[in-house]
């Protein structure tokens, strides 16, 4: 019964750190998707003269 409730205790601590981590790791693609994005946009935008 003890084992179980500490495996218990550490798989909902492990969840919960990795979903932060997940969270963290989403953000970081977000931003470089839209910096690349404005990249993109600027590349593609014409010469100016």
């Amino acid at each position: 019964m003890i084992t179980t409730v500490g495996g218990l205790i550490v798989g909902i601590i492990a969840m919960f750190a990795y979903n932060y981590l997940v969270m963290l790791v989403d953000r970081v693609v977000n931003k470089m998707e839209s910096r690349t994005m404005e990249f993109m946009d600027l590349l593609n935008e014409p010469a100016q003269k």
